[in-house]
């Protein structure tokens, strides 16, 4: 087993997520260690874990509690990302270390991450939403990223240098309590701040390869085809490294993402088998077994229920309204 460390962050109703991402990496680079950080208490169950946990309890973090009261679960999800790198980095053996959301499915091997830490040199690497413009005919547009951020934080690699603990440093510090999900205020989360790495730090690999973290918001840019070996493929000459399933939800396999309303998996029909493998693999791994559970930690908000057809029209009536404030010209 090579000295390289993978991880991802969830609470306990998404680690069936967790548990996919962890076969998907056994399946094709079995020589990396997978650790589950869970921001929650680890539920009893009947079944055994297939994958090591644990829990940000074992981190003894101290502003943790105060962060818990604070924020919203994805939002405590997303300030705990540089706590448990440094945790890594620190009390691990590994000098390299990948995070992945739990909703990225890894599809091939991905040593040339390794390859880019250890002999480029790089101490740090990103990949951005997006590389080229936006169309009007899309769903979202590049102003979608002015509040989101140039970079998906739900991947990252690093090497265990001054400059990449002090980048850590700096992100956990802003994450503490800068860390909140409200664009109005200018608070993307954990991803926003991330435009500033490439400014702040040095030795940092902005990743453009068209393989990597292949999502809803990069698939209009990115050509996807499968090789005669049955191997997808990006832009013809690039294998995928990763797919990124933000926003899916296997009890509706033909949306893209929720965060797409109106985008199906018809409009890329290359990629329903990928859909409906992910499917599969998330129902295995006891999906309606862990969405149920509600978080320890964290603000909970229950999930919305269904809207009638009265909030439907009121909400469709609002945004006809809010378009025309957005695009009215003085």
């Amino acid at each position: 087993m090579n000295s390289s460390l993978i991880y991802t962050i969830c609470s306990a109703n998404n680690l069936y997520q967790a548990f996919a991402l962890g076969f998907s990496l056994k399946k094709t680079n079995p020589d990396y260690r997978f650790v589950i950080g869970l921001i929650d208490k680890k539920p009893q169950t009947d079944f055994e874990y297939p994958f090591s946990v644990i829990s940000i309890d074992e981190l003894h973090h101290a502003p943790f509690r105060e962060m818990s009261e604070r924020y919203s679960i994805i939002e405590l999800n997303c300030a705990c990302k540089p706590v448990f790198a440094k945790y890594f980095l620190n009390y691990f053996p590994n000098t390299e270390l990948i995070y992945m959301d739990t909703d990225i499915w890894v599809m091939n091997n991905i040593d040339e991450i390794i390859t880019n830490l250890v002999e480029k040199d790089y101490d740090i690497i990103l990949t951005p939403h997006i590389t080229r413009p936006i169309g009007d005919q899309e769903e979202w547009s590049e102003k979608n990223f002015l509040n989101a951020g140039l970079y998906n934080a739900g991947f990252f690699a690093l090497k265990k240098t001054e400059n990449t603990i002090k980048m850590l440093d700096w992100w956990e510090n802003r994450l503490f309590d800068r860390g909140y999900l409200d664009y109005c205020k200018g608070m993307g989360a954990d991803q926003l701040w991330l435009n500033f790495v490439p400014l702040f730090f040095e030795k940092v690999l902005v990743e453009y390869n068209p393989g990597y973290n292949l999502a809803y918001w990069n698939l209009n840019e990115r050509e996807i085809s499968l090789n005669p070996a049955g191997q997808y493929m990006a832009d013809a000459g690039y294998p995928v490294k990763f797919f990124h399933f933000s926003g899916f939800s296997p009890e509706m396999p033909n949306l893209i993402s929720r965060h797409l309303p109106k985008t199906q998996i018809q409009r890329y029909p290359v990629l329903k088998e990928l859909f409906n493998e992910y499917q599969r693999v998330l129902l295995e791994n006891h999906y309606y077994f862990f969405k149920g559970i509600v978080p320890a930690y964290g603000i909970y908000t229950p999930p919305a229920k269904p809207k009638g057809l009265v909030s439907k029209l009121i909400d469709k009536g609002s945004w006809k309204v809010i378009n025309f404030i957005e695009n009215f010209e003085v």
